[in-house]
């Protein structure tokens, strides 16, 4: 439930700065989408991969999949998933796809991982569930951050181009919150999955394929016409340094 909340809290937060600042956002957000970026990427490798493994020896293949899903919902919605607006343009398929991406990366607070990790221990053992499983369901707090940090300019950008195309304020209105209850929605849908670790395994892989794959362009993006600056290379620095610090030792 706090999840949930908080993730539609930071869908509308964002949204509210795209109707008061719209364009102006973009000379303002290199640096929290390289920080997010970074965070994100760190927490891929030491949260959210470890723990997929741990909870599902196939995850590796439910990463692929995650990565090329994102590939695909990125070309339907022309990169607003890193805080991108082309042509300030609304259309119906980029929204579906933000509102997919959406959905997704809040499935996996839509499961007990604490009780599935304490089945997984019951039934491997003490000694093995001990040396592999001791962090799952632990990074839930991390994890939470880094969507958020993510979702925000996500939000930013969806608002810039409803004002810019949608002129009629109660139907912007009307799409955003729809786009923040998506989150919801995907917690309700993991809900309804079973409860078993393979299957916390391997949506904590879909997961870790999305970010990787949002993270990695956010960096790559940050040093496009070799303005790498050093505030940037301390930003995400920074970002790398408080995944490590949020995640589960």
């Amino acid at each position: 439930m706090t999840a949930g909340i908080t993730l539609v809290a930071v869908a509308l937060v964002g949204a509210l700065l795209g109707e008061w600042i719209g364009d102006r956002f973009k000379e303002h957000m290199p640096l929290l989408l390289s920080f997010g970026g970074a965070f994100l990427l760190g927490l891929c490798f030491l949260h959210l991969l470890p723990e997929a493994f741990a909870m599902n020896a196939t995850a590796g293949q439910w990463v692929i999949a995650g990565f090329l899903l994102q590939i695909g919902l990125e070309y339907l919605s022309k990169g607003m998933e890193h805080g991108h607006v082309h042509g300030n343009r609304f259309g119906l398929l980029a929204f579906l796809s933000l509102c997919l991406h959406a959905l997704i990366e809040a499935m996996p607070f839509g499961l007990d991982a604490t009780q599935m990790a304490h089945d997984h221990l019951h039934n491997h053992g003490h000694d093995q569930g001990h040396h592999h499983h001791h962090h799952v369901g632990e990074g839930q707090w991390a994890l939470l951050a880094g969507i958020a940090l993510h979702k925000l300019p996500v939000a930013l950008a969806l608002a810039t181009i409803l004002k810019a195309t949608v002129t009629q304020k109660s139907k912007r209105w009307a799409w955003i919150l729809f786009f923040a209850a998506t989150p919801v929605f995907g917690m309700l849908i993991a809900g309804s999955l079973p409860q078993i670790p393979s299957v916390f395994g391997a949506l904590n892989g879909i997961l870790v394929g999305i970010l990787l794959h949002i993270s990695t362009t956010i960096l790559f993006e940050t040093a496009d016409g070799h303005d790498f600056n050093a505030r940037k290379l301390a930003t995400i620095l920074g970002g790398l340094l408080l995944s490590w610090l949020a995640s589960p030792h």
